[in-house]
């Protein structure tokens, strides 16, 4: 221990520390950003009796898109108040930097989606994270840069890309390693990222593994064609030489999977460790999940971008060929399960947000394939960041996920708050209860994971994964991450009909060691940093 005074002191409480290991009760001492001192702590200038709580690490999200909502709510609420103290964001390949004068349209209309309407001054992904920086932010971000949003920086869209164009988007990937970015991610079900072949990806991963880099992505196909999906991930990985980061590995359920198909996509990454690849995966915590409304369509439509194909929406003949043609991405859609789906986002229709598509339908008297292709077509250029929620998977494939020793527990979603614009598009309860219902449902009420493995799988794995050095354990010398909360009293009443509800049982969130929330909620402090590679 230091010979300074500690500067506040968290007594008496039940450390879970992020290792797996049982708790132990001990105190926890702080100076300054740091943890001091774990068991008996001496005087200190602050105390916070935490008798009968639980003091864990600040859990750190692996599979976040907060970066799409940072510049709208530096606070971050949603995402604090569930003691959140990190995330891992620039998944699925799309992020809002780099810039250029081919994407500015592109990335404006992005982020207007999710309320920020103010100039965009970066180009660069290095003057992104400066930007991010200056303005201050209440949790600790690690950025990943997105493929599709390099494509559209490089001016590429569908059909093959030519020697310089290749060269250029290597450029930007390379800018953004140097930058600090953890790896690049891709989403290969939707977006640009569909029209990438294997060998751009991989031209694209080297320059990744000669930083170290990670691949992280949402892989072409988790259903029909997981298995090849998979085959695909590792040789990306392979001829780049990165770690690789299965993003939200998971099977919808009836969407045409092979017999066994997750399990025999996970037994091709564990024998892929075995063989010497650094790979991982992560799931989610709800039978729901989001996903982007362009997903299902094919790419022929989407070819010429956005506008292009909502003006061919327009036409009977098209929609006639799609019904027949949109078996991909939530293929239980074709199948004419659309009480599975919900609205999200559509600025067009906000009365619809958060209904099913077969209330929608009937709320409009019309076929159910129509009211999907009105509310895209009326999307016009904002059409690919239009979200539809679904029912996806089951509680049996759940539990094998999050119990699964080689899975981190994300949420993929983004933080929100409870009022305002965020609010009135968060029409789910994931960004406001995603990380309790981990604690709640799956640890305290169906046991799927002790206490223990659920903090080590929210904290000190995924932050030995991402190289977050300092963070993720209860440890001194650590930075003093963390939250105290009540584990039998841990609640939440977000539910789809009202998800702004924050969760009650928080006592104390610490970031950098300042306090984030507090007894009474969330407190002022920006005390997040941006965490480099």
């Amino acid at each position: 221990m230091t010979g300074a005074r500690i500067e506040l002191a968290i007594r008496n409480g039940w450390i879970v520390d992020g290792t797996g290991g049982p708790k132990i009760r001990a105190d926890v001492g702080i100076i300054g950003d740091r943890i001091v001192a774990v068991g008996n702590v001496a005087d200190a200038e602050n105390d916070v009796d935490a008798t009968g709580l639980t003091v864990a690490p600040g859990f750190v999200d692996p599979h976040s898109h907060t970066d799409w909502t940072i510049h709208s709510n530096r606070d971050a609420v949603s995402t604090i108040r569930q003691g959140v103290t990190t995330e891992i964001v620039g998944n699925c390949g799309i992020t809002n930097a780099p810039v250029s004068d081919l994407s500015m349209d592109a990335t404006r209309i992005r982020m207007s989606a999710y309320g920020y309407d103010e100039p965009i001054p970066w180009r660069s992904f290095g003057d992104y994270l400066s930007d991010i920086e200056s303005g201050g932010t209440a949790q600790n971000l690690a950025f990943f840069v997105g493929h599709s949003t390099i494509r559209e920086a490089a001016g590429v869209s569908s059909g093959g890309l030519s020697e310089d164009e290749i060269v250029t988007m290597e450029n930007y990937v390379r800018e953004a390693m140097d930058a600090g970015a953890l790896g690049m991610s891709s989403g290969l079900e939707y977006s640009l990222g569909a029209f990438a072949t294997t060998a751009e990806l991989q031209r694209l991963s080297r320059v990744v593994g000669q930083y170290g880099g990670i691949y992280a992505s949402h892989v072409r196909n988790r259903d029909s064609g997981i298995l090849e999906s998979i085959g695909e991930f590792l040789s990306i990985m392979d001829d780049g030489n990165t770690a690789g980061q299965i993003s939200h590995l998971n099977v919808r359920h009836d969407t045409n999977a092979p017999e066994r198909g997750w399990v025999r996509a996970v037994e091709m990454m564990t024998a892929a460790r075995d063989r010497g690849f650094d790979v991982q995966a992560d799931t989610t915590p709800f039978r729901q999940g989001v996903g982007i409304m362009t997903g299902i369509l094919p790419n022929w439509l989407l070819a010429d971008g956005y506008l292009t194909a909502a003006s061919r929406l327009s036409d009977p003949l098209v929609r006639a060929k799609l019904k027949e043609e949109c078996d991909r991405y939530w293929r239980f859609i074709q199948k004419g399960q659309w009480n599975r789906v919900r609205l999200q986002n559509s600025p067009e229709f906000p009365e619809l947000n958060g209904q099913r598509f077969t209330d929608i339908a009937r709320r409009r008297n019309q076929d159910v394939w129509d009211s999907y292709f009105d509310i895209l077509a009326a999307a016009k250029d904002n059409m690919g960041n239009l979200i539809m929620v679904g029912d996806l998977f089951t509680e049996e494939h759940l539990a094998e996920m999050i119990s699964h020793p080689l899975f981190s527990l994300g949420v993929d979603a983004y933080s929100s708050v409870d009022h305002g614009p965020l609010s009135d598009i968060t029409v789910n309860p994931l960004p406001y209860s995603g990380h309790i219902h981990y604690l709640t449902h799956h640890v305290r009420e169906r046991g799927t994971l002790t206490l223990e493995e659920a903090v080590r799988k929210m904290s000190g794995m995924p932050a030995a994964r991402f190289g977050l050095k300092g963070r993720g354990l209860v440890r001194e010398g650590y930075y003093a991450d963390l939250v105290v909360f009540d584990f039998e009293s841990l609640r939440t009443e977000s539910t789809f009909d009202h998800p702004a509800r924050y969760p009650e049982g928080i006592a104390l969130v610490l970031v950098n060691g300042t306090i984030a929330v507090d007894a009474a909620g969330r407190t002022s402090a920006r005390t997040g940093r941006v965490l480099r590679r």
